[in-house]
């Protein structure tokens, strides 16, 4: 397999935004309106003449796409692309390249000369066009749309008996500070729609932290989620059809303390000590705002033994590490995870969850889902710096029925 180059993103302008930067007030207006249509598409999950409605409009979105598509081919404004190293991201790559094992033709569309992340396969006879995942006639599946809701996924799992932590949505700083305190003095905030850890800020221990926390996320979204902080690792769950298909664990920067050495210090020394594909940590505001959130600073010196994440960021871009454990996660876990992709009925998708040690047994730690995703980024499965990679998109082809080749 052709990897790509390590990282394709880098922590842009906005410290809050890591590295995956948006324009804030673009970001806002779609936020917000994909709660409001997250609540309406879930009320209508209940009711069988709307969820009708919403899946006739699937259908006739995709009719509409595929003519467009057809169109703008004619018109010579789109044409194809055939070189998988083009495509837009890592997770579009890795399903092109198992298509092309499974001798499935598929396709690239480039619009006036710049490559799309919208693609093509020939399946079956027809052409069945995508974004990024082959996600068989997904406006099907009426958790789609609503499932990145953190706050509707939280309710739905919570009453399936899946674990989920402490959360409440709010839109006002008085609500935020009264659901802080049900949190038992550590929280989370967050946009309650929105990804890639944009605008959250954990191991909130004090109004005043919280209402920093509160001003931030509300810049992406109007609605923001105070939630129970968790410890642990972030992990990642995928599943498709059913079945756990890769399970991906990501450690922020970690410190153990010696009881000697500052915080400063114990920072050179991962530095100097760190495996050639993790990039090194640079103390920015962000880090400081933890720290002091902990009631620490740079200067510190943390007992012998003590175990100290420097920010809720997680992989070798922000220093930590990564592993793939899909062969050793625990059967319990394991079992949660399906399940909630069971209560959800859909084809794909990927669960964010906190974990300390997802091999032992989760009855005996605290853990929980924190998000779903329904256009999950699979290429977290391929390149762990320990352990060995799952194929995710062999199970995501496998949806279509088409086979690998003996």
């Amino acid at each position: 397999m052709e990897h790509p180059p390590e990282y394709k993103e880098e922590i842009g302008a906005c410290s809050e935004c890591g590295n995956s930067p948006t324009q804030h007030l673009v970001q806002y207006t779609i936020a917000t309106i994909d709660v409001w249509s997250a609540n309406m598409a879930y009320r209508a999950s209940g009711f069988a003449p709307l969820r009708a409605l919403f899946r006739l409009a699937g259908y006739v979105g995709e009719v509409v796409e595929r003519f467009n598509h057809r169109l703008l081919r004619v018109l010579r404004l789109i044409r194809s692309g055939h070189e998988v190293t083009k495509a837009r991201s890592y997770r579009s790559q890795v399903v092109w390249e198992e298509a092309g094992r499974r001798g499935i033709a598929m396709e690239q569309l480039v619009f006036l000369g710049s490559h799309s992340d919208v693609y093509r396969a020939h399946i079956n006879g027809a052409w069945v066009y995508f974004e990024s995942l082959p996600i068989p006639r997904y406006y099907e599946y009426d958790a789609y749309r609503w499932m990145d809701d953190k706050y509707r996924l939280n309710e739905v799992l919570r009453a399936a008996g899946v674990p989920v932590p402490f959360i409440e949505s709010v839109t006002g700083v008085q609500q935020a500070l009264e659901a802080f305190q049900k949190t038992n003095g550590r929280a989370v905030v967050k946009p309650r729609a929105g990804s890639r850890g944009r605008h959250t800020t954990t191991n909130i221990r004090d109004e005043e932290s919280l209402r920093a926390a509160f001003k931030s996320a509300k810049k992406l979204c109007r609605h923001v989620c105070v939630t129970r902080h968790l410890d642990g690792s972030i992990c990642r769950g995928t599943v498709v059809d059913g079945k756990l298909a890769g399970f991906f664990q990501a450690d922020p920067p970690r410190l153990v303390g010696d009881g000697v050495s500052t915080v400063e210090e114990l920072i050179a020394a991962k530095n100097a000590a760190r495996h050639e594909r993790v990039q090194p940590v640079e103390l920015r505001e962000e880090h400081e705002a933890y720290l002091r959130r902990a009631g620490l600073t740079r200067a510190s010196v943390l007992p012998k033994g003590e175990v100290f994440d420097l920010t809720h960021r997680s992989g070798r871009l922000f220093g930590g590490e990564t592993r793939e454990l899909l062969k050793a996660v625990h059967p319990k876990l394991r079992e949660y995870l399906e399940r909630a992709g069971a209560m959800l009925r859909v084809p794909i998708v990927g669960f964010d969850l906190i974990i300390k040690d997802p091999e032992a047994d989760p009855e005996s730690q605290e853990w929980g889902i924190i998000e779903a995703n329904s256009l999950p980024f699979i290429d977290l499965h391929y390149l762990p710096l320990h352990g060995e990679p799952s194929n995710v998109a062999a199970h995501v082809w496998d949806l279509w029925n088409e086979k690998s080749p003996a």
